[in-house]
């Protein structure tokens, strides 16, 4: 596929970009089935700039650890500044990403906002495009490191609440 403007690069571009945003929204909504439905079924993902996972792992392992998300009151991912690479059956999506967690915690509001990069690789196959790996690059955090890890240690208490008391 060429990298041009021709309708064909135009159509897969969009389609690329189209994914890249579904994976941003379908975190916000706890759209958990719409976002499996995003991958291929092994992903290599790294959010170790994060201090978290780096891995290659199953795409529902990756669904079920973003549940974590879920225990916010509210999450809002906002991917923009969209380079796209493509070469044949394979492209890489690299986006900024702002994304903001917000969680009330014993009368606190809490706000963990971090910023930065998402590359995705996504391949075409028989089911279309779909994401073979996620990394994210973090840039910095709006109201600190600090804040940022509190909202999160606070939605992870949360979850783990939720699944005992599921069990």
């Amino acid at each position: 596929m060429s990298q041009g403007f021709g309708l064909e690069a135009l159509a897969v571009r969009t389609a690329l970009a189209d994914i890249v945003t579904a994976y941003a929204m379908a975190l916000d909504a706890r759209d958990w089935a719409g976002f499996r439905g995003l991958f291929e079924d092994v992903i290599d993902i790294d959010y170790s700039s994060l201090g978290s996972i780096h891995a290659r792992m199953s795409a529902q392992v990756w669904v079920d650890r973003c549940k974590v998300l879920g225990a916010f009151d509210a999450t809002q991912h906002k991917v923009s500044n969209f380079v796209f690479e493509v070469t044949g059956d394979e492209a890489q999506v690299t986006t900024y990403v702002d994304a903001g967690h917000f969680i009330s915690d014993g009368g606190a509001e809490l706000r963990g906002y971090a910023c930065g990069t998402y590359r995705h690789l996504l391949r075409h196959g028989a089911a279309g495009w779909k994401i073979a790996g996620c990394a994210f690059t973090v840039a910095g955090y709006a109201g600190g490191r600090a804040a940022f890890d509190q909202a999160f240690d606070a939605a992870r208490a949360r979850f783990a609440q939720q699944q005992e008391t599921a069990s």
